[in-house]
């Protein structure tokens, strides 16, 4: 499985305090973690845990690029 794929939230959770993309159910998608059962917004406000739909991991940074 690719690193960047959604993921369908009822199948498999990222791991706590791991800043993630999520899909809602109104076709948002915002930063997000979990903390223990509880989807959190960046700012930590709560999101109701029937509105996850799906998450992905982060894209990694760039690289930098080489002087040549």
């Amino acid at each position: 499985m690719s690193a960047l794929a959604w993921i369908d939230a009822a199948a498999a959770l990222p791991d706590d305090d791991t800043l993630v993309l999520l899909a809602l159910n109104d076709d948002d998608v915002w930063p997000g973690y979990r903390d223990g059962n509880t989807w959190r917004y960046v700012d930590a406000m709560p999101i109701a845990v029937e509105r996850v739909t799906h998450w992905m991991h982060l894209p990694a940074a760039p690289a930098e690029k080489e002087e040549a």
